[in-house]
């Protein structure tokens, strides 16, 4: 009788072990190559140039700057401790805001706080810890405080707002409740929840 040779046996064993391999192994490559696609697309981009970082391009210490109308009159001011510009959205963070709004006849009406974001072009200020605006006596009517701990500030349009807590006091009245809307041009306040005062003549 005839017996195949060993290599003839072995022959189609190896080729019916790569057949199915093959497959297999090119399964595997496609699965590690999507897992390294989906970790590279994950990461955060590589800043080589420095495009994403959020670092101040300038820091001033002590400062205290004003801002004049067309007619070169002060219009506004702004002090702080600290401002920090961020070229990357163009806003500056200032610790010990100090702000000021000029008016030819009165007295300076004011707003103090721990901290204040403002944009680009100052139209926009949003305070936050220990919020406090004052403005004078006027039109023989008695000095406005009004305390917050946080308030967005429209410059421009002098109107400001809070969805939180918010207090005004006008001599010995008094108002608070929650979510707040001031405009300073009309002197009306307008608060939304939660309002409680004591009103005296």
């Amino acid at each position: 009788m005839f017996r195949p040779t060993a290599p003839n046996v072995v022959q189609p064993i190896l080729r019916d072990v790569f057949t199915a391999a093959f497959p297999i192994g090119l399964l595997a490559v496609l699965a590690g190559l999507s897992y390294w696609l989906a970790v590279v697309s994950a990461a955060e981009p590589v800043d080589i140039g420095g495009r994403f970082r959020h670092d101040p391009d300038t820091i001033v210490v002590n400062f205290d700057a004003i801002s004049y109308d067309e007619l070169g009159n002060r219009k506004a001011g702004l002090r702080g401790a600290e401002l920090r510009h961020f070229p990357d959205d163009e806003t500056s963070v200032i610790q010990k805001p100090f702000l000021r709004r000029f008016s030819v006849t009165t007295e300076a009406s004011t707003v103090n706080a721990n901290q204040a974001v403002i944009n680009s072009d100052g139209s926009e200020v949003d305070l936050t810890g220990d919020v406090r605006a004052y403005r004078p006596a006027q039109g023989g009517k008695a000095a406005v405080t009004l305390t917050a701990p946080h308030m967005f500030v429209l410059v421009d349009e002098e109107r400001a707002r809070t969805p939180g807590f918010a207090r005004v006091q006008q001599g010995s009245s008094w108002i608070s409740g929650t979510g707040f809307d001031a405009d300073n041009v009309t002197q009306t306040y307008h608060f939304r929840s939660n309002v409680t005062g004591s009103y005296k003549r």
